[in-house]
């Protein structure tokens, strides 16, 4: 399925989805046992009441098992990578697999009312009591889509009811009756416990945009900077990609604060801000505020050229933002100086084999904050590259020990 009809399905927020999937995933042994233990019930009650094919609800039997563990199985192969190096793309189809596995074994639970249909009464009811547990047991698929819920709710319950409904008897309408009402409150609860859980995620969202947000500039901050050069760097040394790093500077800030105040200070960085967002085009480069006067433009898949003519370009824009600054170097304008580094991040595995090259996260950061004092030492207003991984440490190759054992 496209992107298009997943999003359609998986509602939930891009921000949110991970750690809804990990609550789902966390918890996929009980979901497993639930449906291992009410199905191993049914058919126990099916067989002491009824006289079934055999090899009909063993069939049903082993469907509902195998594929509560094939989800669960999927699921734990998932789970301990969701936070580090999936992509959200990576996330949300998983989601939108995750609620088709779901939904087929509702299905499932829903063929039992026609295949495994019992002309008890009693039994009918208990089948009834089962069908309503197994629709409670995938509420939590609320934390994906309401709409995949209520589907399951649909494919659960109808079979039964129309069976129900077409008995004959009296007594079975109403069970039938009582089976629809039943859906019609689940599905009832459902919605609002969806608004509930919209407004958890807004203000979820809002907490956490505040909370990865620079108050002054709007563009994110030191800590989420940290968290995702870390994601960053460990998909670059997954996927053998390189990694490159801007560290930019603006130029005597401080006697342009002293100069004109910090409320003209503000300003200034925030019209810095804004040039550098409209430099970095792509959805995965990220532009953050360091700290004081100094930012950090963090571009995956980029080579260190590549990297330096956007640094340029940078500089240019900000020279021709035409900030006046009275007590700055000649022509009194607001300019920056920008360090740029690139990295190949070693990868997964690769560190422990004698005798290889590492290159640490720390080697990036420091590359890019020794080219922009290159910048600032040579004058200002202007680039500095360095490739990284100069001061490359190399584990040392040590001799296998050679014991020898007297005759």
């Amino acid at each position: 399925m496209n992107k298009k009809n997943a999003d359609f399905f998986v509602n939930s927020p891009p921000a949110l989805l991970p750690g809804q999937l990990a609550f789902l995933l966390r918890h996929g042994a009980l979901w497993f046992w639930g449906n291992f233990l009410a199905a191993s019930l049914f058919v126990l009650l099916s067989w002491a009441k009824d006289d079934r094919s055999l090899l009909l609800v063993l069939l049903w039997y082993v469907a509902i098992v195998a594929l509560g563990g094939w989800r669960w199985s999927v699921g734990q192969h998932f789970a301990p990578a969701l936070n580090h190096v999936h992509t959200p793309e990576i996330v949300s189809t998983f989601g939108q697999q995750y609620l088709i596995y779901s939904t087929v074994l509702s299905a499932l639970w829903g063929v039992s009312g026609v295949i495994l249909f019992s002309s008890q009464m009693l039994v009918q009811a208990t089948h009834v009591l089962l069908l309503v547990a197994a629709v409670i047991a995938a509420m939590p698929v609320l934390a994906l889509s309401p709409l995949g819920l209520y589907l399951q709710i649909g494919v659960i319950l109808s079979p039964i009811t129309i069976n129900l409904l077409w008995a004959g008897s009296l007594e079975q309408q109403a069970l039938a009756v009582a089976t629809l009402l039943l859906g019609a409150l689940l599905a009832m609860t459902s919605r609002f416990v969806t608004h509930l859980l919209s407004d958890l995620r807004q203000a979820q969202l809002q907490m956490q945009e505040q909370a990865h947000t620079d108050p002054v500039t709007q563009i994110a901050n030191r800590r989420f900077f940290d968290v995702i050069f870390k994601t960053e760097w460990r998909r670059a040394a997954r996927d053998g990609n390189t990694l490159a790093l801007l560290m930019v500077d603006v130029d005597y800030f401080k006697r342009y604060n002293d100069k004109h105040g910090h409320h003209e200070g503000d300003k200034c960085l925030q019209r810095i801000a804004q040039s550098m967002k409209t430099v970095t085009r792509r959805a995965s480069d990220v532009v953050a505020r360091h700290g004081g006067e100094e930012f950090a433009i963090l571009l995956p898949n980029t080579g260190l050229e590549d990297a330096a003519k956007l640094a340029e370009t940078l500089r240019k824009n900000v020279e021709e933002l035409r900030i006046p600054h009275a007590d700055g170097a000649l022509p009194r304008i607001v300019t920056v100086s920008i360090g740029v580094a690139c990295c190949a991040p070693s990868h997964i595995g690769e560190s422990q084999e004698m005798g290889a090259t590492v290159v640490y996260p720390a080697m990036l950061l420091n590359s890019a904050d020794r080219a922009l004092y290159r910048a600032k030492r040579n004058g200002r207003n202007q680039v500095a590259k360095e490739q990284c991984g100069q001061s490359m440490l190399v584990l040392p190759v040590v001799a296998p020990l050679v014991t020898t054992h007297a005759a």
